[in-house]
């Protein structure tokens, strides 16, 4: 379901990039020939096409839609109204890493992704809710951090 539309502050989709499709079209043909081997075609791509729609529904399933409308923050099913947020903070490749890695925090909103490694931590200042921050995956750190400051 898309939120996003022409009065967006920020909108952005997160898909599965293109080197994991290949990945994936690798493996499903790796796939095939080991069923196709011993038990011939039609198992071998029964299998292939059982799979690629599990993939296809997974891809689907896994889209990050992050958008920023009318003073609210929409990241997947997730939003939050931007009067609770405290600070945004744009964040590299390294910084990004280490805070959804060894610096995590387990009481914290995680919306990434693994191919993306640059994002945004939102601190927020909810009284009622225990959630210290939201860290989100973006290829636009500073365009979210701006649309939310």
């Amino acid at each position: 379901m898309s939120r996003s539309n022409s009065n967006s502050e920020f909108a952005e989709r997160i898909n599965w990039p293109v080197w994991l499709w290949l990945f994936l079209a690798m493996m499903i043909a790796s796939i095939y020939l080991t069923f196709w081997a011993p038990f011939g075609n039609l198992l071998a791509a029964t299998i292939s096409i059982l799979i690629s729609i599990t993939l296809i529904y997974s891809a689907r399933k896994s889209v990050l839609e992050i958008v920023v409308i009318n003073n609210w923050l929409y990241v997947g099913n997730a939003k939050i109204e931007c009067k609770h947020i405290k600070k945004v903070t744009a964040l590299k490749r390294e910084e990004f890493l280490k805070l959804r890695g060894q610096n995590a925090d387990p009481a914290a909103f995680n919306a990434t992704r693994f191919w993306v490694s640059t994002g945004v931590k939102v601190e927020l200042k909810d009284k009622n809710d225990p959630t210290p921050y939201w860290l989100i995956a973006t290829r636009k750190p500073k365009k979210l951090a701006a649309a939310l400051d």
